[in-house]
């Protein structure tokens, strides 16, 4: 019986691993394109959210006055008099202010600072009570409407 007679073996094709250049230039032209486009995105979501902060501290100052105002002639017209030890909103996105406060009502604002001052839709949010019995909340310049929706999420 013969037996076939081996060929010799070829040396094996080594093959490079990786990118080549032009491969790794569309690859970064991609993600720039990508980046470009989400990061606006998010720093307007990020701006949105943050406004859950303002909206909480305005509505922690109208129980505040409430309570103020259980046991005096008017509401008060200093953050400190309600316990107050700072004029932040809790997360520091907003500075707190009293604008008026009388017998029947007031008016509380929430101005963005540091990075939410980007945030020009909704600069100020304002919580007005008027009459004693009616809240209105707005935001930007007009002091009777919500345009920018601001206080809605």
């Amino acid at each position: 019986m013969r037996m076939p007679r081996a060929t010799p073996i070829a040396p094996a094709r080594i093959d490079m691993l990786g990118w080549t250049l032009s491969e790794l230039l569309v690859s970064l032209a991609l993600m720039a394109v990508l980046a470009a486009v989400a990061l606006p995105a998010f720093h307007a979501q990020q701006r949105q959210a943050r406004r859950i902060d303002a909206q909480s501290a305005l509505q922690q100052l109208q129980l505040d006055q409430a309570r103020w105002r259980s046991t005096h002639d008017s509401h008060a017209t200093e953050l400190s008099s309600l316990g107050w030890q700072s004029d932040r909103s809790p997360a520091g996105h907003y500075q707190i202010q009293i604008e008026s406060a009388t017998a029947d009502g007031y008016t509380l604002s929430a101005s963005p600072v540091g990075a939410q001052s980007a945030d020009t839709a909704c600069r100020p949010m304002r919580l007005q009570l008027l009459h004693t019995a009616s809240v209105v909340l707005s935001s930007g310049s007009d002091l009777a409407t919500d345009p920018a929706r601001c206080w809605r999420q």
